[in-house]
């Protein structure tokens, strides 16, 4: 049985040796721009797809990467079904070869040996979309190439934001260190993208909640034996040990297993053999697998698990997207999801009102769209926490309780479609905010003109007798936002 090198971690996924080297380049000598319609800090899912979506309205769009290349180690691969329609339609999923992706058609959950859960995703929704494992590093050059199709959209790596300049009582750019020097780039709106570890919303003046969760996760990446199930997610758990199994490309399984929060140390000094113990009694069939191919620390890597929540998303000027607004836990997968819904709404939003409106329209979009997003995310986030809950549960009683409230849902089909299909279907719901979003955004960029001041601008859609321009809202606003 071949194995995965100890190096698996430190390159991309069976990329030629120069292919960084050639990503790199082709960004390198890119001019950091004085001004900027938005200019987007963070170029993983969020930051890529907004910037795209907003050069396809016609817009100017700055996307800093503060990496040379679009590799990271152990970023998420899973790509919910509500956003591989989003790709497929804004056409990044035509820059992802066949052999670079795969789908999931199904989701299996087993406690203390016994099939408890079994999920069928075609059987939740029509649209037949099905969930996609592909690695970030390809989706993120995907999205830039796609993106680069539109003469708006600027890439520019590697280039970090250190700082927010504000004036006027609103945020109007960005300080960017990029070859040891600092430049300051102006935009309409400055959008933080910067990621779980982020620093500009706090920069900005926004508070992150965060919420430490009772455990981590040590991945790894192993060639699973020849009848493995790859189609399916799986769950294992017993007690309150539980692993995650994931198919990956091209042949892989990516499997995650919870340790203790901040447990690292004390797993490493049990040894590589206890944790190959650990692993075996949670997936017997994987054990030999494991041993043979998961042979030092160095194979592994662990991801701090914790779920944070910004008190609010937007500032005049301002807004943060994807983790830096809302991390999401690993559970269900969906952090990549929500930081791409949350590119379409705000792109929604954001691109017929920047190119006639003023400042105080600008930030009423800001404001409406952390509206339409923040309900979605926190509900998703609620359905992770009773996940992790049930996951962490511990004694026979408890462990007894759980396998009923699965088998429960394995047996009501109804009851099985409306979780597991509000969580991996959403745009299927008819006031889904996305899919009306998604449907604008695919006219507009079909009919992209050739000069951005013919894009026509959107009223937003509220309640009869609400104006969304009135003062009486951006009184509200302005209130808030002091």
């Amino acid at each position: 049985m071949s194995s995965v090198p100890a190096a698996f971690f430190d390159s991309p996924d069976n990329v030629p040796p120069d292919a960084d080297e050639r990503q790199a380049m082709s960004h390198a000598h890119a001019p950091v721009p004085e001004r900027t319609d938005v200019l987007v800090a963070g170029a993983g899912p969020a930051g890529m797809l907004l910037g795209l979506l907003l050069a396809g309205q016609g817009l100017d769009v700055v996307v800093l990467d503060s990496s040379a290349t679009s590799h990271r180690t152990f970023r998420g691969e899973s790509i919910s079904p509500d956003s591989v329609r989003v790709l497929r339609s804004v056409g990044v999923l035509d820059h992802v070869a066949d052999d670079r992706r795969r789908t999931v058609s199904g989701i299996r959950i087993v406690d203390a040996g016994h099939d408890v859960l079994g999920v069928d995703f075609a059987s939740l929704s029509a649209c037949g979309e099905l969930p996609h494992e592909i690695p970030q590093d390809v989706l993120l050059e995907a999205a830039a190439e796609r993106g680069s199709a539109f003469p708006g959209f600027h890439l520019i790596r590697p280039a970090t934001a250190v700082g927010v300049i504000r004036e006027g009582g609103r945020v109007t750019g960005l300080r960017v260190e990029r070859d040891g020097a600092e430049t300051i780039v102006r935009a309409r709106v400055v959008v933080a993208a910067d990621g779980r570890y982020g620093t500009l919303a706090a920069d900005a003046g926004i508070a992150i909640r965060r919420r430490p969760a009772a455990r981590d996760f040590l991945w790894f990446k192993i060639t699973p034996p020849a009848d493995w199930d790859a189609t399916s997610y799986q769950v294992r758990i017993d007690d309150d040990a539980h692993a995650m199994c994931i198919p990956t490309v091209p042949d892989l399984l990516r499997l995650g297993i919870n340790i203790p929060s901040g447990g690292l140390r004390a797993i490493r000094k049990e040894g590589i053999g206890a944790f190959h113990d650990r692993v075996a009694a949670l997936v017997p069939e994987l054990a030999d697998p494991v041993r043979e191919q998961v042979r030092s620390w160095r194979d592994t890597s662990m991801l701090e698990i914790f779920t944070s929540a910004a008190d609010r998303w937007w500032l005049p000027g301002f807004v943060a997207v994807g983790d830096a607004a809302h991390t999401l836990s690993p559970v269900l997968a969906q952090g990549v999801n929500h930081a791409i819904l949350d590119a379409v709404v705000l792109a929604d939003q954001l691109g017929p009102v920047l190119v006639a409106s003023g400042d105080v329209e600008v930030d009423t979009r800001l404001c409406k769209f952390a509206d339409l997003r923040e309900p979605r995310v926190a509900a998703a986030r609620a359905l992770q926490l009773r996940q992790e809950f049930a996951f962490a549960q511990s004694g026979p009683v408890r462990t007894l309780a759980r396998r009923g409230v699965y088998r429960t849902l394995d047996a009501v089909a109804p009851l099985r479609a409306h979780i597991w299909g509000r969580l991996y279907y959403s745009m299927d719901l008819p006031d889904d905010p996305a899919a009306a979003a998604l449907d604008r955004l695919t006219h507009r960029m079909g009919n992209q003109p050739s000069h951005p001041s013919s894009i026509p601008v959107e009223k937003s859609v509220a309640n009869p007798g609400d104006s969304w321009e009135s003062a009486d809202r951006w009184a509200k606003i302005d209130r808030s936002a002091s």
